[in-house]
């Protein structure tokens, strides 16, 4: 009876006490892995720019990344704490929570309570098992994404009737903000235009009364990206940013058959339960036909932006897994058989996520800090090299940068060869002329295919120069990793 009390409350009494309701889930998923500066590869690497931006690094030229502007400068907010780590970690377990909030605000307009709540709170349990359990990109920008869905969906019925809401001027705002962070939702964003366009013109707009709003919406999506290319253009490096931003994705070497295959199958495998709720979400508001394009479209738009990477690892997938528990609280929302198919889905994800796994956790901070230890203590003097290995290292020991390709894949994997404005093979020739006084690496190559000339011309220096001063075995997320320093070098 009191449940059913409080499931009946209005939307605006109940969503305080949702929001903390989220906020203690994402806590309770993510806890055992703050402090850990391992957590992943990616994010590691865009904290170590947001640290160097305060000391004045300029990305893309100092620095090199295909990531835009905006994702670095939210890790430089983040830079700004003492512990940089945990901070970032926090943030991006409240941007979780934030964002299952707003879904659950979305279907609170779409489907009965229970369906609601199950939504929101699929997406929080779905991040861990897609290798969101850190601050990947997605889990910030998925915030943004949801947030202009929101907007665009509470202003359609505004737009039906040939208004435009400035909310809608806000989602597209919104949209260029994600864009600035990840080129990829530009299909997501391109089709919230295109539905308020579409939804403009049956409204009876036409000519210059539906030009005008598409022009503005077109230039709030695009002044972001724009901004900051004609300051890189104005400070005189106009060139490295278009390279980044445009050119490098054009070049990039794609995977072999064989790793593309793998890697889809595992994500296929992944994905299927939650694919599978969805579909049945979606089929039981086929006679609503807006609503089911609008989602349709959204999610199809979410999969065009996957399969433009052209890869599969888990966290591509992050982007997907808002528009799928959208459509998979459709289905929650069905009284018993809803919350049966929610405790199986709880149940399925499980087998790839533990958040209870402390031990672990603790293990790798400690792993880490005992690598810094064991790199500070030999570097002979020519500065550091994590050719393979945490480029957190960096911070960690406050070694320079004897490159601007930091970032340990941009030297050892053979699909970045030549990506970025710089000379792969020359930069690793220039770097090993410069004698570093420790190399940290793992002991065999992780990153296939392998540029075998850089791994080859680093192993050449070690063995010409450098002693074995030890090796940690390094607690990943998964597995246990041989790390190898290389110092005392002469």
């Amino acid at each position: 009876m009191v449940a059913s009390r409080i499931t009946s409350l209005p939307t605006r009494y109940m969503a305080p006490w949702v929001a903390a309701l989220f906020v203690l889930v994402a806590l309770a998923l993510r806890c055992s892995t703050f402090g850990n500066p391992n957590l992943g590869i990616d994010e590691q690497f865009y904290l170590l720019v947001g640290e160097r931006m305060h000391q004045g690094a300029l990305v893309y030229v100092d620095v090199w990344d295909r990531k835009p502007l905006g994702l670095f400068i939210i890790y430089w907010l983040f830079a700004f704490f003492s512990d940089p780590v945990v901070a970032y970690q926090v943030g991006a377990c409240l941007s979780a929570a934030a964002t299952g909030w707003i879904i659950w605000r979305l279907l609170s307009g779409l489907v009965a309570p229970q369906g609601a709540l199950l939504g929101g709170l699929g997406y929080l349990i779905l991040l861990g098992p897609f290798d969101g359990f850190g601050g990947q990109a997605p889990v910030f920008y998925n915030l943004i994404i949801i947030a202009a869905v929101a907007l665009v969906w509470r202003g359609n019925a505004a737009l039906r009737t040939g208004q435009s809401p400035y909310s809608i001027d806000l989602a597209m705002a919104l949209c260029g903000l994600a864009i600035a962070i990840k080129p990829t939702t530009l299909f997501e964003s391109a089709f919230l235009g295109i539905w308020c366009g579409w939804s403009l013109w049956r409204g009876g707009r036409r000519g210059m009364a539906l030009a005008v709003p598409l022009m503005r919406w077109a230039l709030l999506g695009a002044a972001p990206m724009a901004l900051i290319g004609a300051w890189y253009v104005a400070i005189g490096h106009g060139g490295e940013w278009w390279h980044a931003m445009v050119t490098s994705s054009l070049i990039k070497q794609a995977r072999p058959p064989e790793q593309l295959s793998f890697l889809g199958y595992a994500l296929v495998l992944r994905a299927a339960p939650i694919l599978v709720l969805a579909l049945w979400g979606l089929i039981g508001i086929r006679q609503n036909r807006c609503l089911l394009a609008f989602l349709g479209g959204w999610l199809l738009a979410a999969f065009v932006g996957l399969f433009a990477l052209f890869t599969f690892f888990a966290h591509y997938a992050l982007p997907l897994l808002v528009p799928l528990s959208v459509a998979a609280g459709l289905a929650f929302a069905r009284g018993g058989a809803g919350r049966i198919s929610f405790a199986a889905f709880v149940a399925i994800y499980a087998l790839w996520y533990d958040p209870t796994d402390f031990a672990w956790q603790r293990q790798a901070r400690a792993d880490m800090g005992q690598l810094a230890q064991l790199a500070r203590a030999h570097d002979g003097g020519g500065g550091m090299l994590v050719f393979d290995g945490p480029p957190w290292l960096y911070a960690m020991t406050g070694e320079p940068f004897l490159s601007p390709l930091v970032f340990p894949l941009h030297l050892n994997h053979q699909i970045e060869h030549n990506v970025s404005h710089l000379d792969t093979d020359r930069e690793i020739d220039r770097i090993v002329a410069r004698r570093p006084g420790v190399v940290v690496m793992a002991l065999s190559p992780r990153n296939a295919p392998v540029n075998w000339y850089a791994t080859d011309h680093v192993r050449a220096y070690i063995a010409a120069h450098c002693y074995p001063n030890g090796v940690i075995a390094l607690h990943e997320q998964v597995k246990r990793v041989p790390i190898g320093v290389f110092g005392d070098c002469r």
